[in-house]
């Protein structure tokens, strides 16, 4: 069960050694810089079930993460809200997703936040293992962090 004060919890997905997948985690380290009181910053590498427990007890939850969709830009950040989010199902049994999180918290009554967006950067390969992001990722960054500031911005007026 969460015990955090805060109503308002960014998730930055991603791993420092897997290149350009660590561009979430650079954006939430760019973030805790320029925001105030009344909002916590978590990183994990890992998805799955574990975010249910940390999103627990949240109003509002963002999430920072790259994509590799394969139908975007290099660069390109997208935003997403919950309804986007419940459409992209993972399909194998190893692995749980957001949209069987959002599912199996409302089945068990497992107060869960009311809003939920993702900003997502796609990224050109996310099974590079190296550490430090590509130029093209490493100079949207700051862009990426603008406007998950702006979001949390308007959620904390």
């Amino acid at each position: 069960m969460n015990t955090k004060t805060n109503p308002i919890l960014v998730i930055a997905l991603g791993n420092d050694i897997m290149g350009d997948d660590a561009a979430g985690l650079e954006a939430a380290r760019i973030l805790e810089k320029n925001i105030g009181s009344g909002i916590d910053i978590f990183e994990i590498a890992s998805a799955g079930f574990r975010l249910l427990d940390v999103m627990e007890g949240y109003e509002k939850v963002l999430l920072l993460d790259s994509v590799q969709s394969n139908n975007g830009h290099i660069g390109e950040i997208r935003e997403l809200d919950k309804k986007e989010l419940m459409g992209h199902y993972s399909g194998s049994p190893h692995y749980t997703g957001l949209p069987e999180i959002i599912e199996f918290a409302g089945r068990l009554d497992i107060k869960f936040p009311g809003e939920l967006k993702a900003l997502v950067i796609e990224i050109e390969n996310d099974r590079i293992i190296r550490e430090g992001l590509s130029p093209d990722i490493e100079k949207k960054i700051p862009q990426f962090a603008g406007k998950a500031l702006d979001i949390l911005k308007n959620w904390q007026n």
